[in-house]
């Protein structure tokens, strides 16, 4: 690791810099006579922001709050849009739907008939609680969580698990198979360059996208299904971290509740069998992998980014990314003021387990 005196030095070469396009984002980038490495930048991102992780796992919201779209569940009372319903075969499965939501390196507190679950963000300070618990007597409640005063939970006050044989049949959740391609109207990015100061301007546009099934849902499992910006270096497709962060984009990128269910299948899945659905997506036409393109027009990376920001020190302000560059991949944080590479996006679609 260099020292923070040739740290400070860089950053203050950064800030001179003007943010021009790049044609090659794979060509080294030479700062004072040494090439700079991705690596002295990057950050292993080792906590969980607790309520975060919940949001993203029931409802990602836009910066205003407001729902952008919803994993889990809807609202049955259109006169109280924060009580959400979810349809679940019995209480076993309405825990195990809980503890899918609950951060990596956090723990709940066993109760009488449930848990306490206590939300803390990476350095461990408190931001409200939710609890989960069986119902009876009430009709069609299997189990609740409530959400405590107090707890910035966005369209969410309290989610009740219904029993799925009263839930409408023409509203359940349809059935997706690993392995399977499958198209859905997606929101991709346009970018336009700015030639005067080297930034983007950023439209977006409704597109059917085809997504491959990593993983199935008909076991009782969730369904993942993803689609990756193409890697492109030769279109503005993929740009610098500081025009996600500075644009509307960063609110349509996966949250990292997502990105966790898709690193997690990418560490157990075969590179070789990984490489092989990047090649059968590059024959539809998506071009996913940097194998079929010429020397030079790759960004040469499979990192993506979140819609998650923390404040690590040192460079200050960290957008999250999903790194599937090496296995076991991992999220890592990149500083929002080194613009020296560019980064891909990817859709993410989570779907609970099939209802039937």
């Amino acid at each position: 690791m260099k020292k923070n005196w040739i740290y400070l030095f860089l950053l203050m070469a950064v800030a001179v810099l003007p943010l021009t396009s790049c044609d090659k984002d794979d060509e080294p980038v030479i700062e004072n006579g040494e090439e700079l490495n991705r690596d002295d930048y990057r950050i292993t991102i080792t906590g969980y922001d607790a309520l975060e992780y919940l949001q993203g796992n029931i409802a990602v919201v836009d910066e205003n709050g407001e729902v952008l779209r919803r994993i889990y569940g809807k609202p049955l009372d259109p006169s109280q849009p924060t009580i959400v319903s979810v349809p679940v075969k019995d209480f076993a499965d309405a825990e195990k739907t809980f503890l899918r939501w609950v951060a990596p390196d956090k723990e709940v507190t066993k109760v009488n008939g449930g848990y306490d679950y206590n939300l803390t963000d990476e350095e461990g300070n408190a931001q409200g609680s939710v609890l989960f618990y069986a119902v009876e007597g009430e009709a069609g409640v299997i189990a609740r969580m409530s959400v405590a005063p107090g707890t910035d939970l966005k369209q969410v006050s309290e989610v009740n698990f219904i029993d799925a044989e009263l839930w409408p049949e023409n509203d359940g959740y349809p059935k997706y198979i690993a392995g399977n391609t499958y198209e859905f109207e997606t929101i991709c990015f346009e970018w336009h360059l700015i030639q005067s100061t080297g930034r983007y301007y950023l439209s977006t546009k409704k597109k059917d996208r085809l997504y491959y099934c990593i993983q199935g849902n008909n076991y009782g499992d969730e369904a993942i299904l993803i689609w990756l910006s193409p890697d492109y270096n030769i279109e503005h497709t993929n740009v610098y971290p500081i025009d996600y962060v500075k644009t509307k984009a960063m609110q349509y990128l996966p949250s990292e509740a997502d990105a966790e269910k898709v690193l997690k299948v990418f560490n157990e899945t075969d590179e070789k069998e990984w490489e092989s659905m990047l090649l059968k997506m590059d024959k539809e036409g998506g071009q996913w992998s940097s194998l079929s393109l010429l020397d030079g027009h790759s960004t040469g990376n499979a990192e993506f980014m979140l819609n998650s920001i923390e404040d690590k020190g040192f460079w200050g302000e960290y957008i999250k990314y999903l790194d599937l560059d090496s296995n076991p991949g991992d999220i890592s944080g990149w500083p929002t003021g080194i613009n020296f590479w560019k980064f891909r996006y990817m859709c993410i679609k989570v779907v609970p387990p099939a209802s039937n």
